[in-house]
């Protein structure tokens, strides 16, 4: 498809006419030529103003475009910040069941592990006291299995504060003397 502004088309019209005159009557040969005839090619005459306008809406349409891409790719980087959100509240959540699971254990009297002790120290402080605090002590305490993952017991044994590395062990030496035994509180 050929596109060509109404000007250049009344010019080219001209210099074919004015060109067809100079040649002169076409020479006739002793071989007579087969007619070629070119397929009819579709043409389209725009004026200045049309062509202006195809401009204009051409320019309009990229410029929406970009904005439609800026808005998806904000959208997109959103949706990732919500996902890492949403991952990090989902392992808080964890963490806070795996720790409420043991202060339940320690207030119903029962022995849980050192390593579930020392996690519930570390990750829920306050809920540690709490269930010290709270704990109703046993004829027959039962030994509890542990609720800790493989992982948590792993990475989960030691935390930083401060910049300094502080073990689990080390921060509950004195708090939990009486917790690992399952024994009353000393008075």
């Amino acid at each position: 498809m050929e596109l060509r502004a109404t000007r250049q088309m009344r010019r080219n019209e001209r210099l074919d006419k004015t060109a067809a005159k100079k040649e002169g009557p076409p020479k006739t040969s002793s071989k007579p030529q087969p007619t070629q005839q070119k397929a009819p090619a579709d043409k389209l005459s725009l004026s200045r103003q049309a062509l202006a306008y195809l401009d204009q809406q051409f320019q309009q349409a990229q410029e929406r475009e970009q904005r439609r891409q800026a808005r998806m790719s904000d959208s997109l980087s959103a949706l990732e910040s919500s996902k890492t959100e949403l991952d990090a509240a989902a392992k808080r959540l964890k963490i806070q069941n795996k720790c409420q699971r043991i202060a339940a254990r320690i207030m119903r009297g029962d022995r849980v592990p050192p390593e579930d002790l020392e996690y519930l120290i570390i990750n829920d402080p306050e809920g540690y006291k709490l269930a010290m605090a709270m704990r109703h002590p046993k004829e027959d305490p039962e030994d509890c299995k542990s609720v800790l993952d493989d992982e948590d017991r792993n990475g989960g044994s030691a935390r930083t504060v401060e910049g300094s590395t502080e073990t689990a062990p080390a921060a509950s030496a004195g708090a939990s003397s009486g917790a690992e035994t399952g024994g009353a509180p000393s008075e």
